[in-house]
């Protein structure tokens, strides 16, 4: 058995969702030598399964299973995390596609703002009330 975790580049995949089953897949497609764009629309990977405090039906502990992977993810040089973005359009054929993707604003820039408040149309705030 060969040992596929070289540093040799064999083509590239995008994956859309950064949950379990994306990073999952992300992984394994790096380690086996393709360039992987992960792309997420929430500002970290993760998905429901790192908002959850056990996992049914053995009650273990959900973020002591998913965090490894996280960090693996993360850190793996063949993957590129590309969070808090959308795709926008696909066009081409199997083998050669062209992604589109638009990346949301993280951050308003204070030395730009005027308090007009025009940016919470494009990115509403939501507040929580705690009582």
């Amino acid at each position: 058995m060969s040992d596929m975790t070289d540093d040799k580049v064999i083509g590239s995949v995008m994956i859309v969702g950064g949950g379990v089953a994306g990073i999952k897949a992300a992984k394994d497609l790096a380690d086996s030598g393709y360039y992987v764009y992960m792309v997420e629309d929430s500002p970290a990977i993760g998905g429901a399964m790192s908002q959850l405090d056990k996992t049914f039906p053995t009650n273990d502990c959900a973020m002591c299973i998913l965090s490894p992977y996280m960090v693996e993810t993360g850190r793996h040089q063949n993957i590129e995390l590309i969070t808090y973005s959308e795709v926008q359009s696909v066009t081409g054929r199997a083998g050669n596609f062209k992604v589109k993707i638009k990346k949301k604003a993280r951050s308003v820039n204070v030395e730009l703002c005027t308090g007009c408040r025009s940016c919470e149309e494009a990115c509403p705030v939501n507040y929580i009330t705690v009582v």
